[in-house]
């Protein structure tokens, strides 16, 4: 039995608040982005990445040059 092609892809780690991941993913599979039955984050940002997915803020932030 053969295994799994491998992908070009990497790891991202982010510090983020409680419930983000499940939110991410929630919108991910609202999107389409699925993968083994649940949202694909990394898929979602690779959209958004690429152009593939536009975002419009919600908020004015008074910072835009402000990490984090």
């Amino acid at each position: 039995m053969a295994g799994r092609k491998k992908l070009d892809r990497v790891s991202l780690h982010a510090r983020v608040e409680q419930g983000t991941i499940d939110k991410l993913k929630e919108v991910a599979q609202l999107l389409g982005y699925v993968y083994n039955g649940e949202g694909s984050t990394g898929q979602l940002l690779d959209a958004i990445a690429s152009g593939e997915l536009i975002l419009i803020a919600t908020k004015n932030r008074s910072n835009v040059n402000k990490s984090g």
